[in-house]
């Protein structure tokens, strides 16, 4: 039977996907926040959804992840598709710059999903069916202005799935990366720093977009397209070039 173990739940595009996922099979709610969790397996079950595991967890811990997979498999069956969406991390300013800030980001946005992959791929092989989804950004495509442990922590994420859809391939192991723009949420909305983001989407669309490329089993799928296009451009943008065009527009004191 399908089961999804979903990290990132308890908000934005995490408690998004959740509630669609949930209509056609169990899910697996991770967060660090329970009582998010609490709520959202509520509203599932309020609209009919199939069963939930809710299980507080911080995905950088990883001994809490390799339990919360326990937890989830004890409860709910083998873990047929994970869905590494926790994310996230402030902007890097050159006058604060610190290694601190920086493994924070990675630790969250690169090993947080290593800690699940490493979790649930075990059970897969021996299966020799499964599917790793991992969410990337369209950050990850070039260094961004105030972007540097962020667009790092995302280009190191995409590449580490892409080599691992590749070596999995012939093993019944399907991966996918979603690269998405910027997605408008209640947690963006309500950001300190409002700068100016291109080619936003809404939550409920940008969901949509993620989910179908999921159920497809897409190898990589980044959207919007128009952003996609441009940011494509972008990298193909000799260095001198493209340090002038972006210049000044990140964060600082």
């Amino acid at each position: 039977m399908p089961h999804t173990f979903l990290t990132g739940a308890s908000s934005g595009i995490g408690r998004s996907l959740a509630r669609r996922i949930a209509r056609d099979e169990p899910i697996t709610l991770v967060a660090r926040r329970a009582e998010l969790l609490e709520s959202l397996a509520q509203e599932i079950a309020a609209d009919g959804g199939q069963a939930t595991c809710p299980v507080p967890c911080d995905v950088t811990d990883r001994d809490a992840v390799r339990a919360a997979v326990a937890t989830a498999e004890a409860r709910l069956g083998p873990i047929t598709r994970l869905v590494a969406n926790a994310g996230g991390g402030e902007a890097t300013t050159v006058e604060d710059f610190s290694s601190q800030h920086v493994r924070a980001v990675v630790d969250l946005n690169l090993m947080g999903t290593v800690y699940c992959i490493e979790a649930v791929l075990p059970g897969m092989l021996e299966r020799r069916e499964g599917h790793l989804v991992a969410m990337s950004s369209i950050a990850g495509y070039r260094g961004l202005p105030g972007g540097a442990a962020y667009s790092a922590s995302k280009a190191a994420l995409t590449n580490l799935m892409e080599s691992l859809r590749i070596d999995l391939r012939p093993r019944g192991v399907d991966v996918t990366v979603l690269a998405p723009g910027f997605v408008r949420t209640k947690l963006a909305n309500k950001a300190k720093r409002k700068r100016h983001k291109p080619l936003r989407m809404d939550l409920e669309p940008a969901t949509e977009l993620m989910l179908r490329a999921i159920q497809a089993r897409k190898p990589f799928y980044a959207f919007p397209t128009s952003m996609r296009v441009l940011v494509g451009l972008g990298r193909m943008l000799p260095g001198s070039l493209y340090d002038r065009m972006l210049a000044g527009r990140g964060p600082g004191k």
